[in-house]
């Protein structure tokens, strides 16, 4: 019995696994395709190159913070401080929604004492 669930348990696994990777097979697939231009089914490597210079553009210009055509230290540290600030900020909020959960808790503990 033991072994009968042991191997469902596996081929379930296995199957998920199978089905996961599929799909990000796929998805890479579309993803590449949409780099196709003129529509004829392939990527030539001007149409790639175009795909992938978009995005590499966007991204430089996103860490180029003052605008100026390089990503220099100062650029560097402005984006430092903005990272930092953002994962503050979560933590901030996390230790709020937990400090939320605790009370909320107690409420309810305070009233089920209460109650007998």
């Amino acid at each position: 019995m033991k072994q009968a669930l042991l191997i469902a348990v596996v081929s379930l696994s296995l199957a998920f696994t199978a089905s996961s990777a599929y799909a990000d097979k796929h998805d890479g697939q579309q993803r590449e395709m949409k780099a196709d231009a003129n529509g004829d089914g392939k990527v030539s490597f001007e149409e790639f190159k175009a795909a992938h210079m978009a995005r590499i553009e966007a991204r430089f210009k996103r860490k180029d913070i003052n605008q100026d055509g390089f990503i220099d230290a100062s650029d560097i540290k402005v984006i430092k401080k903005e990272r930092h600030a953002k994962k503050q900020a979560k933590r901030e909020d996390d230790k709020k929604a937990l400090r939320e959960k605790y009370i909320e808790e107690k409420k309810k503990r305070k009233k089920h004492f209460y109650k007998y």
